[in-house]
């Protein structure tokens, strides 16, 4: 992954940032083997999952997954003000 990638996929949190002002990514998988997609709302989950049994008829587990990813700089960790 290119230094750019992981800056936008990991943003540093600062005083003025925090978890809960980060983007998250959520999609929907398959527990039976490691075919996803990337979903907006829990509707568009329901109708993948209904495709993907049709077409594999013992995968009938599924998880939806919701990522935020982050940074924290040594500076950081000795900053109290970071998770105040």
């Amino acid at each position: 992954m290119k230094k750019e990638a992981r800056s936008y996929a990991y943003p540093a949190l600062t005083p003025r940032i925090s978890v809960d002002d980060l983007p998250a990514r959520r999609w929907v998988e398959c527990a039976s083997c490691i075919e996803f997609q990337a979903i907006e709302h829990t509707t568009e989950a329901e109708v993948w999952a209904v495709e993907h049994l049709r077409h594999n008829s013992h995968h009938d587990r599924f998880r939806i997954v919701r990522q935020i990813g982050w940074k924290l700089t040594p500076r950081a960790v000795d900053s109290e003000s970071v998770t105040a």
